[in-house]
Parts: structure tokens; sequence; C-alpha cells
């Protein structure tokens, strides 16, 4: 696999939001707006349990995630898991805060996101590719 250039570890580090797409059963795309965080060369997504995209992911893990800003954007292929060593409460915090900032991301991880069983998922990359202006 062609390494993240600096230009694209540099973007995703950026606060963008991304589109998670993965694989309905009959084969079609379900794609929905998702934030993410970039850790250690995988993409960490936290999302409720009951979601669509957790039974694809169970089901079938491959997926596209798009980071984009306008028509700037890294889109990676790879290989999704439900991440159960992680804790999803945590995650979900982190990732409100990233989003959100600390005061409003800590108030709805509290307020909200806590009061749901959530998931986080595990992307692994498998192919880049970049359109970075």
């Amino acid at each position: 696999m062609k390494p993240l250039s600096r230009k694209g570890l540099d973007f995703v580090m950026g606060k963008h939001f991304a589109a998670l797409s993965t694989i309905h059963r009959d084969g079609s795309p379900h794609t929905t707006p998702i934030w993410y965080t970039y850790d250690d060369g995988k993409f960490i997504v936290n999302t409720s349990l009951e979601r669509v995209k957790v039974k694809n992911v169970m089901r079938d893990d491959r997926v596209a995630l798009l980071v984009h800003e306008g028509y700037s954007y890294l889109l990676i292929e790879g290989r999704a898991r439900i991440a159960n060593e992680r804790d999803p409460l945590k995650d979900i915090e982190s990732l409100a805060i990233r989003y959100q900032g600390e005061a409003e991301g800590r108030k709805a991880a509290r307020n909200n996101y806590w009061k749901q069983k959530r998931v986080s998922i595990e992307v692994v990359p498998r192919k880049f590719v970049e359109q970075l202006g």
C-alpha cells in the first residue's frame, strides 16, 4: 500500500467531516456522515449500536471513508471491525470535544451520547486516494 503523504496526513488531522460507506446485504452501498479521528495509522469512528453501518460492518468488513472539505478529499478504502477493546463512551466524548469544543463536547457526551449503547469502529486503510488542493 502506498503510504499516506505528508499533505494527506495534515489533511486528516484537520477537523473535517467524513462519509463512511458500508455494504448492505444486497451489495448496495450505505453511506452516512460521521466524525472520525486518526490514530496510529487507523481511523476510529463511533456510532450507536443499532445503526445500519454496525450491522453491515459485522457482516462485511469492506468500507470506504471519504474525508472531505469542498473539492479536496482523501478517500480511504479499507477493512473495518468493531473495536470491542476500546471504550466507546470515551471515544465519543473525544470525538465530541474534537468537533464541538471542550465545553460543548463534554456536555453533549454527558447529556446525549452516554445515554446510548455505542460502539467504536476501527478502519484499517488498504488504499489512499488523495485529491488535495
